[in-house]
């Protein structure tokens, strides 16, 4: 099983460092950014609440002087989602820029449909590469994501990173969703024929907004269901099988959802495909835009400050990055203990 690169560790490294330096300190003032580039996407999944083809993409030139000025405000990291990155045409300069001018650890999840046509445009500026796989059965991950044939050129792209570029960390992510349950095997067994690490996401299925539900899915697994599932992943991770997720994320389903203390906007700044700052408990509502306000003046208003204590509230969240990064933020020993989380 493909192990992390040195220059991927040094990334780890100096993001566990910052979280620690971060916590001591009681600033409480985020360091990675969590960024939609863009919220167009080619895909239609079911379970999507992101996707939005009508949206206008940030320019690049707005980018760069953000990310200069997120440079010089001690951010770090930055994590690019979507929709579909690849589908700005500038992603390739908008990397190179992050990398070598605001020298930020990039994280890119993608789909894996424009990985053979981009990769050399792209790749040598990324530390970690998700690529989402939510079937072991090419026609099943095609129907789900509403693109045929989709499987073949995520897995040939893969492939082709693996082979290109091996310093990248690159890992599997896997919506939890309905229909999932007969394919843990297939998964897993996937995942080990291509060396390749997979992560499990229990799907949100609303995000708020100004009327309490913003968008939302009905493509969860009802409780019960749930728990019987993340009992039998917590059971793989345990005998062997290359799961990133931490087990008490899974253990938290399996204990039925008690809720859990989000410390999510001490670590990450949430940045929508466009230019909101995010206040995450109400997306109707954001801080401000970057298109328009200075980070540092982003940095400094009320309710940027405030929504690192109101978040405190919230656990309506069921992905891995808002309950390990919460629990890591309490008790940072979780990076380096047995079936704790793993980050590459």
């Amino acid at each position: 099983m493909r192990r992390l690169t040195p220059a991927t560790q040094e990334a780890v490294h100096r993001l566990l460092g910052r979280a620690l330096e971060a916590r001591q300190s009681k600033d409480n003032r985020p360091f990675i950014v969590g960024h939609f580039i863009t919220n167009r996407c080619m895909c239609r999944c079911a379970s999507c609440l992101w996707r939005d083809n009508s949206s206008k993409d940030v320019s690049l030139d707005v980018l760069e002087r953000f990310y200069a000025e997120a440079k010089e405000e001690g951010f770090v990291a930055t994590a690019l989602t979507g929709g579909e990155p690849f589908l700005r045409s500038d992603l390739g300069d908008l990397v190179r820029f992050m990398k070598e001018e605001a020298e930020m650890s990039i994280l890119l999840f993608n789909t894996g449909w424009y990985l053979k046509q981009r990769i050399d445009e792209v790749l040598p500026y990324i530390d970690m590469m998700i690529v989402s796989l939510d079937s072991a059965k090419p026609e099943r991950h095609d129907e789900i994501r509403g693109l045929p044939g989709l499987f073949q050129r995520a897995v040939e792209g893969v492939c082709l990173v693996k082979e290109n570029y091996p310093e990248v960390s690159l890992q599997f992510n896997c919506c939890v969703q309905k229909g999932i349950a007969d394919e843990i095997d297939d998964l897993l067994d996937l995942a080990l024929d291509l060396d390749v690490k997979i992560s499990f996401d229990v799907i949100t299925e609303s995000r708020h907004g100004e009327k309490g539900s913003f968008a939302e899915t009905s493509e969860g697994l009802g409780l019960p269901e749930l728990q019987e599932l993340c009992a039998l992943l917590v059971e793989k991770k345990r005998s062997g099988a290359p799961i990133l997720n931490s087990e008490q994320y899974f253990s938290y389903f399996v204990d039925g959802k008690p809720g859990y203390q989000c410390h999510l906007p001490k670590l990450v700044m949430f940045v929508d495909g466009q230019g909101n700052a995010e206040y995450c408990l109400n997306l109707d509502r954001p801080i401000s835009n970057i298109r328009e306000t200075p980070l540092k003046t982003i940095m400094e208003l009320a309710q940027f400050k405030q929504l690192r204590v109101d978040a405190e509230g919230c656990s309506s969240c069921n992905s891995p990055t808002m309950l390990d990064l919460s629990k890591l933020w309490e008790n940072p020993a979780l990076a380096f203990e047995e079936g704790g989380l793993e980050l590459g």
